[in-house]
């Protein structure tokens, strides 16, 4: 009888387990779920679809043309165009303050707002989205110990590795060589430029604090040796382009995730390739200004 109610009392024990393990699997999944919901609905709201260019009109035959005109058609013909910002920076900042620029990867999910506590909890963003609502997935984010302007010679964006394929969790589609050799591409859009990267180098590292380990990278003997350190990385999972020119005026610009070892990070490593755009001050940086003026209506 005793062995009987033994057996009874832990297969109720065993049964309650399973309820409070579905019943939080299903919370994380929603929580999960609605978060991306949220970043969609961001998304929508901020990224602009580009125009149709209009149809032009046939000019009536009779029209006279000036050398004037013709000389300033054909200037604006070859002129180049400034590069469409598709980001709705105004309406972003109006449910995430801190973004200050926006990240996008073609051919993979990687499509956000890019955050940072400029004071306070450096990592407040490994916990909340874009819009300071707590939640486990995150936002991608960087650090103070960066300008937002992209002109430290390392910059590093985090990003959770999501099972639902959220956050930075496509950068380990850079495992797979075919992949990494076809989409190199990376979009950084800031209120007032555009950043084109290509990417370099993708590989397992260990989970040092690349910034702080390395002094900012103030030192050009630092950057160089990790320059070096990158374009030396062999490994089953990680590869390099070794034809990839680093210099000491170079931008290098490091996503950042999870990987299956706690002591670990896969970074995926790109080389900005327009840095003539970038700003020639050290001040604060322009888009900093921007937000202010946005958020207070001045």
């Amino acid at each position: 009888m005793n062995k009987n109610n033994n057996n009874r009392f832990l297969f109720n024990i065993l049964a309650a387990i399973a309820v409070i393990c579905v019943l939080v699997g299903g919370l994380l999944w929603y929580k999960t779920r609605s978060g991306k919901d949220v970043y969609a609905d961001i998304q929508k709201s901020t990224v602009e679809e580009p125009e149709e260019p209009p149809v032009e009109e046939a000019a009536e035959e009779d029209t006279a043309v000036t050398a004037e005109a013709a000389q300033a058609a054909t200037t604006a013909a070859t002129a180049a165009p400034a590069e469409e910002i598709p980001i709705d920076f105004a309406t972003l900042w109006q449910t995430c303050p801190d973004a200050y620029s926006w990240i996008r990867i073609p051919n993979t999910q990687v499509d956000y707002p890019v955050c940072q506590m400029v004071e306070g909890d450096q990592s407040f963003y490994l916990n909340h989205r874009a819009d300071k609502v707590a939640e486990f997935a995150g936002a991608i984010y960087s650090e103070n110990y960066n300008r937002r302007d992209y002109t430290d010679p390392v910059t590093v964006l985090y990003g959770h590795d999501m099972s639902n394929g959220s956050m930075f969790q496509n950068l380990h589609l850079y495992e797979d060589r075919a992949f990494f050799e076809k989409n190199k591409d990376v979009i950084v859009y800031l209120p007032d430029r555009v950043l084109h990267y290509k990417i370099f180098a993708a590989y397992n590292y260990d989970d040092r604090h690349l910034l702080l380990a390395n002094d900012n990278f103030t030192d050009p003997y630092v950057l160089d040796k990790f320059q070096q350190e990158i374009l030396a990385q062999q490994s089953m999972t990680g590869f390099v382009d070794q034809n990839t020119l680093l210099t000491k005026d170079s931008h290098i610009l490091t996503l950042s995730t999870c990987n299956a070892y706690d002591d670990q990070r896969y970074l995926v490593q790109c080389l900005l390739m327009n840095p003539e755009v970038l700003p020639k001050t050290d001040s604060t940086t322009v888009q900093d200004g921007a937000a202010e003026e946005a958020q207070t209506g001045r």
